[in-house]
């Protein structure tokens, strides 16, 4: 199995890899720069950078996850053996209709960042899809976080409801740190290695592909965003890539393969894994919310922006968020197989991890130029 997830993960590199060159020579020819962004945004200093790089992140998950369909039905789990792709070929055959309704929720929100990064759209609208497309997404592939509950919080609706803000939350966030070269590739890379931990170790094996595909794609791209960019994910990008880990952190269980009954600190997983991006995300809404403005209009008031001005420069801010993800990421693998009392000891220490920062930086002052 580890030579057929590394057989996912090198298919969606070299697809994003060639793709990310390919893109590259059409922006420039096409002249997808970035653009201004909506009244009232805050931008860095617009370079000549196209933008459309999220096509090659698209592109290179759904060609290999559709590949890996297409080689399951024609018959290649029984050519190579059942032995060497465990509950892979059945996990395709089971989940057929969720794996086609999820990659044409992808499809969707990549299209909507691609639409954006041409012309700016008014935020609401925008929000708007992105609620819409994971509840559609939730409700027809049966994918909620409270599904055990149900029962307990007012039927699966509520449910769904919820679902689907997670969705617009991990995408939005994903979304707020593609805000310098090579951050958002690399956390999501980061993300995505730490959620094929996960799904191995639980032989969750149909998502440890979704997450191994996710990798590759990241990975692919990563060569040529950073350390200097020559291409920028974009909108197209930022939103595949929070679309599809919000999915895989929903489908997945967290659950010990020798557990009888979940336990409740494993619904922390996915906050754990992702406690860099949602500190990010928490930190700039009550910071514009408090300047009075809104909080869907962007400016250089990230994490990373504020690590940049106290001294660490934009790539020492890329490379310790990075180091920080990596970190949380491991805390949420070893979480994921862990019992109540040892998780609620990781879910402190994150949280404490998180003040420490914010603390931290309230007391650094920013460097002025």
């Amino acid at each position: 199995m580890p030579l057929v997830l590394a057989g996912f993960a090198l298919t969606a590199f070299a697809v994003s890899w060639i793709l990310t060159a390919v893109v590259v020579r059409l922006g420039h020819r096409l002249q997808t720069f970035d653009t201004a962004g909506v009244e009232g945004q805050v931008k860095a200093e617009t370079r000549r950078i196209p933008n459309t790089g999220g096509l090659a992140i698209a592109i290179a998950i759904l060609a290999t996850l559709f590949a890996a369909v297409l080689a399951i039905w024609f018959g290649l789990s029984d050519r190579l053996g059942s032995d060497k792709l465990p509950n892979l070929a059945t996990g395709v055959a089971e989940n057929a209709k969720t794996l086609w309704i999820f990659m044409l929720g992808l499809a969707a929100m990549h299209a909507l960042g691609l639409i954006d990064d041409r012309k700016p759209m008014h935020w609401l609208p925008k929000l708007g899809v992105m609620l819409l497309v994971p509840t559609l997404v939730a409700w027809l592939t049966d994918s909620r976080i409270l599904t055990l509950a149900d029962a307990h919080v007012g039927g699966s609706w509520l449910s769904i409801g919820i679902t689907a803000l997670w969705f617009a939350v991990v995408m939005n966030a994903m979304n707020f740190l593609d805000n310098m070269d090579g951050l958002a590739a690399g956390l999501g890379a980061i993300i995505a290695a730490s959620l094929l931990a996960i799904a191995s170790l639980n032989g969750q094996w149909f998502l440890a592909a979704g997450a191994a595909t996710l990798l590759g794609a990241t990975l692919g791209f990563l060569p040529s965003n950073f350390p200097r960019a020559r291409i920028f994910m974009g909108d197209g990008g930022s939103l595949t890539l929070g679309y599809m880990i919000a999915f895989l952190t929903v489908r997945l269980t967290y659950l010990n393969s020798d557990s009888s009954q979940p336990h409740w600190h494993l619904l922390l997983v996915p906050a754990v894994l992702l406690a860099v991006p949602l500190y990010d995300f928490a930190s700039v809404v009550l910071i514009r919310l408090s300047q009075g403005r809104s909080p869907f209009v962007g400016d250089l008031q990230h994490f990373s922006h504020r690590m940049d001005r106290r001294g660490l420069g934009p790539t020492g801010a890329v490379l310790s968020i990075w180091a920080l993800t990596a970190v949380t990421g491991l805390g949420a693998v070893v979480m994921a197989r862990t019992d109540p009392w040892q998780g609620a000891i990781i879910a402190a220490q994150t949280l404490v991890v998180l003040g420490l920062l914010a603390f931290l930086e309230r007391g650094i002052p920013e460097r002025r130029p």
